[in-house]
């Protein structure tokens, strides 16, 4: 929700003319001011608390000029000047949002906000079932929410979280259970402005929303679970030959992962001098005396029932004298 303060340079006398106007459908406020006799040279600037403000526009073809205050909260309390300027002098008109007129703003927006709430949505969720409404604007301190079940008004607890954001109003219920089933209703109250939304949590709503619980459930069981390869291998290991290369991954995964690793989507035998060492999560894999035929292209593949990974590397060997390829392409 933007706040827009306007000053609207025009036809009239200077220091004439001065309204301020509140747009119920957007929720902004617009003030403007007529000034004569403007011309190409003629500057208009913005201030607030005697600070220039540089996010302010100016159309001199219109004789509009706008400030734009993103989520405007307490912090955007003050006084605020809009100022015109010219070899020929200066003029300028000021607002005071503070008290009474910064309450009447939250007072309107929080109106605004409570006419706007979109109808309940049930929405099936990994931790549970989600019931929300979409809101322009939500301001805590100007608009109170409250919701009940079958009538009754519900508190936040172990089961149940309520919560909102700039656009939404939403209620959580974690582990739904057959007793979350009935009506549920979200009222809004901003000043005298009151709203009741509802929606019924039964039949088919609820068998709905518990079968997108029950899948996203499951889809995180097995990301949680699958295996993976989560850091360690760099993009490239440069080696110079008969020199011994470590490479160290660490893995996750429940059931523990199977772990093999491959040179050019071919196994690897570990025999002579190939290596693999497995310490908890960390893989390790040792290359004694390296020579140009373990140069190519390694990864480690891990899999379990839930799923598998592969983490690669590039191995490149150079000779005694020669510098690393990296080195060379600088």
């Amino acid at each position: 929700m933007n706040i827009y303060k306007e000053n609207r340079v025009g036809q009239g006398s200077r220091g004439r003319g001065k309204t301020i106007s509140k747009n119920s459908e957007s929720g902004s406020q617009q003030r403007s001011h007529m000034v004569t006799n403007t011309k190409k040279e003629t500057r208009f600037q913005w201030f607030f608390q005697r600070a220039e403000m540089p996010d302010g526009q100016y159309d001199p073809e219109t004789g509009t000029g706008l400030l734009c205050i993103e989520e405007l909260s307490k912090k955007d309390k003050g006084i605020y000047r809009a100022m015109v300027s010219d070899d020929r002098g200066e003029d300028d008109t000021i607002l005071d949002l503070t008290g009474d007129a910064l309450d009447a703003i939250f007072t309107e927006l929080g109106r605004i906000g409570a006419l706007s709430a979109t109808p309940l949505k049930i929405q099936g969720t990994e931790e549970g079932i989600r019931i929300f409404s979409k809101v322009k604007y939500y301001n805590v301190e100007y608009m109170k929410t409250t919701w009940f079940h079958k009538d009754k008004r519900l508190e936040s607890g172990d089961r149940i979280r309520t919560g909102t954001t700039l656009d939404e109003i939403w209620l959580h219920i974690l582990d739904p259970k057959d007793s979350d089933k009935g009506k549920y209703t979200l009222e809004i109250a901003a000043g005298k402005e009151v709203r009741q939304l509802s929606t019924d949590l039964s039949g088919q709503a609820f068998e709905d929303a518990m079968a997108e619980h029950q899948r996203l459930k499951a889809l995180a069981i097995i990301e949680k679970n699958r295996a993976k390869v989560v850091r360690g291998l760099p993009d490239v290991a440069t080696i110079m030959e008969d020199k011994t290369l470590c490479l160290t991954c660490v893995i996750s995964g429940d059931p523990t992962p199977e772990i093999s690793w491959l040179k050019n989507d071919q196994p690897v035998t570990f025999l002579d001098r190939y290596r693999m060492e497995v310490r908890g999560t960390e893989v390790t894999i040792t290359i004694e005396k390296v020579n140009s035929d373990d140069s190519g292209r390694y990864g480690v593949f891990v899999k379990n029932k839930y799923g598998s990974e592969t983490g690669q590397v590039t191995i490149s060997v150079f000779k005694h004298g020669d510098e690393p390829k990296e080195l060379k392409s600088m």
